[in-house]
């Protein structure tokens, strides 16, 4: 692996002069670089890479459950063909709090932010079993990290005219191996509807969310009173990211999902 990293630094030493160039003109999104727009994770860290016109954003995200605080780090990359890697041209890394009770975050100013040079240029490059690996060129803060493919899934989801709401949270560390999401599914309106409750794995194989959970239904009774009923049975539910904005809940009739910015309901 070291000698894999340190063929990629050389290759990008000798490409950045062709990323600066290139930051004044419009760059399409080049076929390479697509398997990197993901959201990678690994125990109490989290990096999400998305594409946005010109290159690459990249959000990484570590936290200390211990006491309570973490980091960001956000880029602005170009993918480099040659060393088949995300190359930073710009940073910028800010400290946070966590509140355990709302899970909201206190950020303290920024710690630097800026463009890049040669000496401070981070890379994100895959090993050969497919882990995301992120060389940092500030503090190398991601050494002997390895972060794992989970999809981009992570969000509210909903088709109002089919009745369907989906909400995703990636949750943290399922087994030795993998991660997983949290799956909560509402099928139905005021008269009947169903829940299930989910674990969701990512088969990076197949591209797709795969679920397992139990279901909750509900009538709705004449004194305005639901009866619920669980039967215990386990219900698979699978989906695929159609890169749009938009996700394939693969039932019968296949229905489409649409992002869903105002995220929860309250």
């Amino acid at each position: 692996m070291m000698k894999k990293i340190i063929a990629v630094l050389l290759v990008v030493m000798s490409a950045l002069c062709l990323c600066f160039g290139a930051l004044a003109d419009e760059i399409p999104q080049p076929e390479g670089g697509m398997k990197f727009e993901s959201t990678w994770a690994k125990m109490n860290g989290l990096v999400e890479i998305c594409y946005e016109e010109e290159g690459y954003r990249v959000l990484v995200d570590l936290y200390n459950e211990v006491d309570g605080t973490g980091n960001e780090w956000e880029y602005a990359c170009f993918y480099v063909e040659e060393a088949d890697a995300l190359v930073s041209f710009s940073s910028l890394k800010r400290a946070y709090a966590l509140d355990p009770d709302t899970l909201d975050r206190t950020f303290g100013e920024n710690e630097y932010e800026g463009i890049d040079d040669e000496d401070t240029t981070s890379i994100f490059a895959l090993t050969d079993d497919g882990a995301l690996v992120w060389l940092d060129g500030h503090e190398n803060m991601g050494a002997d990290l390895e972060f794992t493919d989970i999809g981009d899934f992570e969000g509210v989801w909903r088709n109002d005219d089919e009745d369907v709401y989906v909400e995703m949270w990636w949750q943290g560390l399922y087994d030795e191996e993998s991660f997983f999401y949290a799956v909560y599914i509402h099928r139905g309106g005021e008269d009947q509807y169903a829940d299930f409750h989910m674990v969701g794995l990512y088969n990076d194989e197949s591209g797709k969310l795969e679920a397992l959970g139990t279901a909750v239904t509900a009538v709705l009774n004449a004194d305005g009173t639901y009866t619920e009923t669980e039967d215990g049975e386990t219900y698979e539910a699978f989906f695929s990211d159609l890169g749009d904005g938009s996700i394939l809940f693969e039932t019968d009739n296949g229905i489409v999902l649409e992002y869903d910015l105002l995220g929860p309901e309250s």
